[in-house]
């Protein structure tokens, strides 16, 4: 006969899972975090067993930034119904960069059958999917920033050479932004160079999370990342680039039981036959330096 289970190695078994797992209760207190709860959102389980979900942990919000942690959390909704739901929702991880999620949320009921918690399950997904599996085989050596953990300017550049040799021989489109991270300067002479690091880590940390698998976002300059965004046209790279400005201007890098909040702005251009690093790039930033919104000769800036 076959050795019943215990509700213990039921929890073990829970609470080793690769997806992140939590559970509340009816006034939505965490009463268990498993391990992929941890290494999704940074929260060690002692760190918010006990907590409530709403109480500035996961801020859950839409790619609008509209906060989700009210009356449209999905865990409070299935309590309040009954109904298993899903969402797909952008989390705020620990370190302060936005973390794009598929949720589902899950009523726990006694054994009357009322309902005295829920449970939700959560796990990464990607929000811009690329176009062209060619570019994603592309084989480059990278060299990584220290400080955000992206390629540096030596692995962009080298990078974004590799894609244009590849359109070179099959033409596909693909974009290019440059990013800059606003007031960068200001924050240094108010907070210092560590707020700084925090800021700049958190921002590549999200842009990063927000591409898809065959896209590249990679560290520019002291302020600037790069990014190469494949099968797009340009609506699709005005999308993207709004895309990113919300959300980083979601996300929120703690720092002294503050949030440092952050903005961007962004131009980008399409790549065009014949073009060199430098004259892509050159267009990119002449977009991000212009003083007005502009969507012309396959340019935008927002």
């Amino acid at each position: 006969m076959p050795e019943e289970l215990s509700p213990e190695m039921y929890r073990v078994v829970l609470e080793s899972l690769p997806t992140g797992v939590y559970l509340v209760d009816r006034d939505r207190r965490i009463l268990l975090w498993n391990s992929g709860a941890e290494k999704l959102t940074g929260y060690l389980r002692q760190e918010v067993i006990g907590r409530a979900c709403r109480d500035d942990l996961l801020m859950h919000c839409d790619e609008n930034q509209s906060c989700l942690c009210g009356a449209g959390c999905p865990l409070l909704q299935t309590m309040h119904d009954g109904h298993p739901r899903a969402a797909e929702v952008f989390l705020l991880h620990k370190d302060g960069q936005r973390v794009p999620v598929t949720v589902c949320a899950v009523p726990v009921r006694n054994e009357d059958g009322a309902i005295i918690g829920a449970v939700e399950c959560f796990d990464k997904r990607t929000i811009l999917p690329a176009a062209d599996p060619i570019l994603h085989k592309l084989s480059v050596e990278a060299s990584l920033d220290e400080l955000t953990g992206l390629p540096d300017h030596p692995a962009t550049l080298a990078r974004l050479r590799a894609y244009l040799d590849s359109y070179a021989a099959t033409p596909v489109p693909f974009g290019v932004a440059s990013i800059a991270v606003d007031t960068l300067s200001l924050l240094r002479h108010e907070d210092g160079r560590n707020a700084v690091n925090a800021v700049l880590y958190a921002t590549g940390q999200t842009l990063a999370n927000i591409l898809g698998p065959n896209d590249m976002i990679g560290r520019w300059s002291e302020d600037r990342f790069l990014a190469v965004l494949t099968g797009c046209t340009v609506p699709s790279l005005l999308r993207a680039a709004n895309l990113m400005k919300r959300l980083v201007h979601a996300a929120g890098v703690p720092w002294w039981g503050d949030r440092l909040s952050v903005t961007l702005s962004v131009g980008g251009t399409m790549v065009r036959p014949g073009d060199t690093p430098e004259e892509l790039v050159g267009r990119a930033d002449a977009a991000l330096e212009s003083n007005f919104p502009l969507l012309e000769d396959s340019v935008v800036v927002v």
